[in-house]
């Protein structure tokens, strides 16, 4: 994620149908997160109150007998306080008193740790473009307001907003404004949240990594919050004539403190003035452009909620006059037509029907809603007819009789408002791109193929593994689906296709229809060994004479292994120079010699890929990740004394927000980002526990550097690993608490990367796990000679029967005293400890057992360790 200051790329994907087979008119993924940071905190606080706004108060009141709120919001609440949800929710009341809205808003909230410098931030979790209601063509609107003005559920049940909140401040929860002084107002806070995931953000950015360019958007396409900005002598920022996008002329505009927001509500409340944005210098991510000016709307002022930063004892309980007159010009007060478009057909024999809703927040002409068509170019040759209005509803008909022979019809519909003014669907009626100024509908054989939105994130699976569920997919087309299977072979050979079920289906704002399928691969109990490659690939057919056909992936087959567990080991040593085929499982990892290394290690890939896989929550099924591992297949047999892995290192991922730590309460911390760990599975794979907490570029200040060095206009690191990068790294297997010596351990080195932000990954060489140590600490060698601490006899050595006399005298008395005996492989033979062993100690050394060679014996007497070789010769 673009993430240093919490600023989210716009993730661009979609329901497949809409991304192939006309352009995008929607994304789904966090738009641009906009954060809050507390202001000064050495400054003194100053109690300040804006009360609701009237609507609000009205409703408080009974003698007003305004009950109705004009719009739903519903909350979920992930970890927040009791006492929290009261200032929430009536955070959540003052905007359902006065935002206009007939589909629920739907917010998820989170109560977590955001580091030092947030108290909270916000997103929408996606937005829609040229959408039936929208009055600007080829610009986004976030989700809450896409729905308010095409009158309809685009989003289903997902959330419209997610914000997040800082547990770690000290919050005033209270409803009626009066702050103390050491305390964030959390309604305030909400309130504004809010207004971010609503829309009050925009696209306004720096865009490459010397900071010298300024851009709008990304992809192309502005948000509707982009329109009204210009600059101080009112140049709008959209006119390419006067700032080219990218360019320096754009950052100037960005870093140069005079941008403004003009629209006819803002001037007609704010005595004739445009509003001031907030654009500092340097730029100041996740806040610059998207909120008003600090200085101009100053704590205490009923504009201010919209600034940057709040402060202790602020209070500030209304949008204000000039944010909610740049709502209404947003879109949020408007008259919309509202029109499920027509899908493709190959019926040359049935009339088509045309139905719209007309919603007039500004009232409208119910003699005027026409609909406009042709069979040729609209834009030169079209025609007109007044639809038929049906009761009181708002809905009207049209009935075009079929020309009985293969055509492409292209339409739009017309309305006047109660000022005279025309408004359409689509928006900006009629232009010259097709299904964006106009819709346009093919009755004829059909030839388009239906399409495909799928993820494969299985990897592994266990031999005992007799049902494998199918990840999420998502499968649509212009008429209809018809059939869906999955086609698979297990190492080569060809099984029995199976079918998928089908889910309810869901209209396309482009025209066609999609559908989810869910489905199981079942085998047999015991068909696997360990070690099988299973390859297979989705066919979906649509409902068409051609019966047209689709595969995914186009080409080839997605891969999944079943996992193989190799014989127990006490410790595993390898350079990767040569490493058995089996030794290793690795998704997102090989063994390679980059350019410019002096040896070969395992690497992920460079760089390694954004995450796609899997959800973080289900509340946001946009914010994903994926997992790259490489696992070792020998179980390790845990040693009581020296369960260490040691490995030298390059982990260049994206760092988290400063300040965050790597997990709470055992669950690692979504600003915490992309990180690398290492884990251990004592179930055999079932269940994984982290040796140690996760790290990431940060925790070495040379990677860092690194790290920051280089980037793309994306905020991707661009710098690669060197041979110098390589840093040692130490785990302990037994400290976490989770494992125990004698514990069968399987061990994987996992990557995690998220939706945002990537870099060059993760290396690792030199892997030794429960080996000699390749950093001793400094030792004292044992023998017959005298220091002036100690004297110690160890005859006879070598020896021919194997038994050792060890003697030792200590000029202070020694409290604990440990002595084990390792082969020249590491791997222990015996051990044994003693306490209270005083100023005298003997004892005899016996490998009258073990076979002829030489050993190595270590005392470790108090915090001093001493290594002595023993050579037995039977």
């Amino acid at each position: 994620m673009k993430k240093q200051l919490l600023l989210l790329l716009l993730t661009l994907f979609s329901i497949p149908f809409i991304r192939a087979q006309s352009k995008l008119d929607k994304f789904v993924g966090p738009g641009r997160s906009i954060y809050c940071p507390p202001s000064d905190p050495n400054a003194p606080a100053v109690k300040s109150y804006v009360a609701p706004p009237l609507e609000y108060l009205l409703k408080q009141n009974r003698a007003a007998k305004v009950t109705a709120d004009k719009s739903q919001f519903i909350v979920t609440y992930n970890d927040f306080p009791a006492d929290a949800k009261a200032a929430f929710q009536k955070a959540v009341d003052i905007w359902q008193s006065i935002l206009i809205s007939d589909v629920p808003v739907r917010i998820t909230a989170n109560w977590q740790s955001l580091g030092t410098s947030v108290l909270g931030s916000a997103s929408t979790t996606g937005a829609y473009r040229d959408f039936p209601g929208a009055t600007k063509a080829q610009t986004w609107y976030a989700v809450a307001l896409a729905e308010k003005m095409a009158h309809t559920n685009l989003n289903g049940n997902n959330p419209d907003i997610v914000a997040q909140f800082n547990g770690d401040f000290a919050w005033y929860y209270g409803t009626d404004g009066v702050v103390p002084a050491n305390k964030y107002d959390l309604i305030s806070v909400v309130l504004h949240e809010i207004g971010h995931g609503l829309g009050f953000f925009g696209s306004l950015r720096e865009a490459s990594s010397d900071a010298t360019l300024g851009v709008i958007t990304d992809g192309g396409i502005p948000y509707i919050y982009d329109v009204f900005a210009e600059s101080q002598s009112g140049q709008r920022l959209l006119n390419s004539s006067v700032f080219k996008n990218p360019s320096v002329e754009l950052h100037q505009q960005v870093v140069g403190g005079q941008l403004y927001m003009n629209s006819p509500s803002i001037i007609a409340v704010n005595d004739s003035l445009r509003a001031r944005l907030y654009a500092p210098n340097p730029y100041d991510q996740g806040s610059s452009y998207s909120h008003w000016d600090e200085v101009t709307y100053r704590t205490g002022t009923v504009n201010a909620l919209m600034s940057p930063q709040f402060a202790r004892a602020e209070a500030i309980h209304n949008p204000g006059p000039i944010m909610l007159g740049f709502f209404n010009d947003m879109g949020w007060i408007g008259n919309t037509i509202s029109h499920k478009r027509l899908k493709d057909t190959e019926d040359l024999v049935n009339p088509l029907s045309f139905a719209v809703k007309v919603f007039g927040d500004n009232g409208y002409d119910s003699t005027s809603v026409k609909l406009i068509y042709s069979y040729g170019d609209i834009t030169k040759d079209k025609t007109e007819v007044l639809m038929t209005k049906s009761g009181t509803t708002g809905t009207y008909n049209f009935t075009l009789p079929n020309k009985g022979s293969d055509q492409t019809l292209s339409y739009y519909f017309t309305a006047i408002d109660s000022k005279k003014k025309t408004f359409t669907t689509p928006a900006e009626a009629s232009g010259n791109i097709a299904n964006i100024n106009f819709y346009k509908v093919k009755i004829a054989a059909d030839t388009v193929k239906p399409v495909i939105d799928f993820v494969n994130n299985i990897s592994l699976v266990k031999p005992s593994d007799t049902q494998v569920t199918l990840p999420s997919l998502t499968v649509a087309d212009n008429i209809d689906i018809d059939t869906v299977y999955v086609e698979y072979l297990i190492d080569g050979k060809a099984q029995t296709a199976f079918g998928l079920t089908r889910g309810q289906s869901s209209d396309l704002l482009s025209g066609g229809i999609a559908y989810p399928f869910t489905g199981k691969f079942a085998f047999a109990s015991g068909l696997f060994k360990g070690g099988e490659k299973i390859q297979y690939r989705i066919v979906v057919k649509d409902k068409t004479k051609a019966k047209n056909t689709t595969y995914s992936p186009s080409t080839g087959y997605y891969e999944f292994s079943v996992q193989k567990i190799l014989a127990a080991v006490n410790s595993y040593i390898t350079t990767f120079e040569s490493v058995a085929t089996d030794d290793f499982y690795t998704k997102g990892f090989s063994v390679t010699q980059p350019s410019g290394f002096t040896s070969k290690g395992m690497h992920s890939d460079h760089p390694y890929k954004d995450g796609t896989e899997f959800p973080f929550t289900a509340s946001d099924p946009s914010d994903t990740y994926s997992n790259f591992t490489f696992n070792l297949q020998k179980p390790i047999i845990l040693r009581g004394d020296t369960a260490k892995i040691y490995f030298d290192e390059i982990a260049l991922v994206e760092p988290g927000d400063k300040g965050v730590s790597f997990a709470s309460n055992g669950v690692p911390n979504r600003n915490f980002y992309d990180y690398v760990i290492v884990e251990g599975s004592k179930d055999g794979g079932n269940t994984w526990k982290w040796f140690q907490d996760g790290w990431d570029a940060a925790s070495n200040s040379a990677w860092l550097a690194a790290w920051n060095s280089s980037s793309d206009a994306n905020g991707n690191s661009l710098a690669a690993g060197t041979q110098s990068l390589f840093k040692p790294r130490e785990i302990d297997m037994l400290k976490s608490g989770d494992f125990k010596a004698g514990d069968q351990v399987l061990i994987r080195f996992r990557l995690l990367a998220d939706v945002g932000a990537h870099g060059w990954g993760w290396a690792v060489d030199n892997l030794n796990i429960q080996g000699p140590n390749p950093n001793p600490p400094k030792v004292v060698v044992l023998g017959t000679e005298f220091d002036e601490t100690q004297l110690f006899t160890v005859s006879p050595n070598p020896s021919n029967t194997g038994q050792f006399l060890l003697k030792a005298t200590f000029e202070k008395p020694a409290t604990k005293l440990r002595l084990s005996v390792a082969n020249m492989l590491g791997q222990e033979i015996s051990q044994a400890s003693f306490e209270k062993v005083g100023t005298e100690f003997s004892q005899i050394i016996d490998l009258s057992s073990a076979s002829s060679g030489t050993y190595i014996l270590r005392m470790m007497v108090d915090d001093k360790l001493y290594v002595k070789k023993l050579i037995s010769h039977r």
